[in-house]
């Protein structure tokens, strides 16, 4: 699921799985409608690489 919420200004997006294994894909509202693409797409590239079935830090996962 995607929704759109007013974020901190520097976080463009979030994904959090939840107890179920379903993705929740939260995007930051004050991005202009070309950002808030470029963020899901980046949230849904975590996805795809099954990024939240390893143990690599946050950082680490942004930085790649």
């Amino acid at each position: 699921m995607v929704r759109y919420l007013d974020l901190p200004t520097r976080t463009r997006g979030v994904t959090v799985e939840d107890d179920n294994g379903f993705f929740n894909i939260y995007i930051n509202s004050k991005l202009s409608v070309e950002m808030q693409k470029e963020a899901l797409e980046h949230e849904l590239r975590h996805i795809q690489r099954n990024d939240f079935a390893t143990d690599v830090s946050l950082l680490a996962a942004e930085l790649s």
